[in-house]
């Protein structure tokens, strides 16, 4: 076994080691760990910083390839979760131009990579899980980290429900050699998973985390949050009000705060904001990753060298009212910083098109076919290559939005209408009902449209809206309308609301090849 000896720390503001320990598990195969520690099977858990070190490498594996991330929650997540949706749009060949235009395939490696990554998450947790009781350790602490690793494991878990419905359940370590053809578990039994593991992790880790112990923990309002979605994507809003209501409870306990300013969330010198639930956090020197480099605009003076791989479509950047602030969180209308040619210093404009236009005004002109949020390269305090960016995963804006949505379920449009405006209004855009342009929504439904679009809004590119879309019973409606205004064929069906497996696991799995067939555009 080859191993590279690293130090073990306390979990702390960056998660920087990638532990993988002997034993993992994928839930087919082609896992093919790498190991950055020198604990083994056989030494790693006899003592409390072992413990710590595992701990550590779940969080990190949110967030892997350590000193280059940009998979799972680094980046690839947004293919997923925002790319096959009207939110994003590609200039990219190959993958991510198929997933943008709904002509993947199972051979897709956004699929097959998201898969590995989140196996690997459940694969780390379950390790630690089965060995943490070799270690004496003071009871409340020893919950405190079984409740992290449960956490992150039913948050692997959600992911993996979101996008394949279901999938193989694995609770204990198993050897890859002996874990072929592992049995597909419904949903229901996913989520008994996903509501054990918040349950527990409700129940023993604290509101917040004492500074010295770090800043990226999981704590009790994370787990309400995850376990209130949950119940809202089986929309079972008479329990995920519950969960919900508690981390309004927490919020008005002073735990969170909806930052008064929208862009400050995002700002390089808020590291981590008072609305942020639950996160996974970088540091240039230590695990920086390329998130500014694949959400950042391309040719750019204020941010240079930077790729624009992630880019929103202008068919969704249209959806913004003009008078709403946060349309105006992109990159667009601005001089490149490459020089055109040798003959001038100045650099291409790149122009927001008008609707049906397809020919620059000028040779000095080039038309955006996409354009770049401004939320992972705002106020960069670092311009690295390997950048210190956060990932919110989950914040207090999102939970506010999650309660107009239960109370419109539970009680009607005049319900929602006050956690609705409230996003609005911090934003600076018009508030619903305080103008003839923007009535209040009279129904039920026209109330559902509304938040589809809030959400859409606020949380653009933070891995929300395919699940939302989903859940609001607006996927095929709004997807095929942009394929449309694409000058595309009208593909989506209700049949593609779930992903096909991965080719690599379908190959080695009857059940998911059977399953593929019904899954694909």
């Amino acid at each position: 076994m080859t191993r590279i000896k690293t130090t073990i720390k306390e979990l702390t503001l960056s998660m920087l080691v990638f532990i993988t320990l002997g034993g993992t598990f994928s839930a087919c195969t082609k896992l093919e760990p790498e190991l950055y520690s020198d604990l083994t099977t056989k030494n790693a858990y006899s003592t409390e910083s072992d413990i710590d070190a595992a701990l550590t490498g779940i969080y990190a594996s949110l967030s892997p390839y350590p000193g280059d991330a940009y998979l799972y929650y680094a980046g690839y997540l947004v293919m997923t979760t925002d790319y096959t949706t009207d939110m994003g749009f590609s200039t990219a060949a190959g993958d991510p131009t198929k997933l943008s235009n709904f002509t993947y395939d199972d051979n897709n490696r956004y699929f097959k990579f998201n898969w590995q990554n989140m196996y690997q998450v459940i694969s780390n947790a379950n390790m630690l899980i089965a060995n943490i009781d070799n270690v004496q350790m003071a009871d409340d602490r020893k919950n405190q980290i079984l409740g992290q690793a449960r956490f992150l494991r039913a948050l692997s878990y959600s992911d993996l429900v979101d996008a394949w419905g279901p999938v193989p359940l694995i609770v204990e370590t198993k050897n890859p050699a002996e874990s072929y053809n592992e049995p597909l578990a419904s949903v229901e039994r996913v989520d008994s998973l996903i509501a054990e593991d918040c349950q527990f992790a409700i129940a023993n880790l604290p509101e917040k985390w004492a500074a010295e112990l770090g800043l990226g923990r999981a704590t009790k309002g994370a787990a309400l949050t995850l376990l209130g979605k949950m119940y809202m994507r089986s929309h079972d809003y008479v329990n995920a009000k519950v969960y919900i209501d508690q981390v309004l409870e927490l919020r008005a306990r002073g735990v969170y705060k909806l930052n008064p300013d929208f862009k400050n969330e995002w700002s390089d010198n808020n590291k981590v904001d008072m609305g942020m639930i639950f996160g996974v956090l970088h540091e240039p020197a230590l695990n920086g990753g390329e998130i500014t480099n694949h959400f950042g605009p391309s040719d750019n003076r204020e941010v240079p060298d930077r790729w624009q791989y992630y880019g929103v479509s202008l068919q969704f950047w249209r959806k913004y009212a003009d008078s709403d602030p946060r349309k105006q969180f992109f990159y667009y209308n601005y001089e490149g910083r490459a020089e055109r040619d040798a003959s001038t210093t100045h650099g291409f404009y790149y122009m927001m098109p008008d609707e049906g236009q397809t020919k620059p005004p000028a040779d000095t002109v080039k038309l955006l076919q996409n354009v770049a949020t401004k939320k992972y390269s705002y106020e960069m305090v670092n311009n690295s290559y390997l950048d210190g960016r956060t990932i919110q995963v989950f914040r207090i804006a999102d939970v506010i939005l999650c309660k107009a949505e239960i109370e419109n379920e539970l009680g009607g449009p005049a319900q929602a209408l006050l956690y609705l405006n409230e996003i609005r209004g911090r934003a600076g855009a018009p508030k619903y009902g305080e103008s003839a342009d923007f009535p209040a929504p009279a129904s039920k439904e026209a109330m559902v449209q509304a938040i589809v679009d809030e959400r859409g809004f606020e949380l653009v590119f933070e891995y929300k809206r395919r699940p939302d879309l989903i859940r609001l019973g607006k996927y095929e409606e709004i997807s095929n309308a942009y394929l449309q205004a694409c000058g595309l064929q009208p593909v989506v069906t209700e049949k593609m609301r779930l992903f096909p497996y991965p080719l690599d696991e379908a190959r080695l799995h009857p059940e998911m090849a059977a399953a593929n067939a019904q899954r694909l555009p």
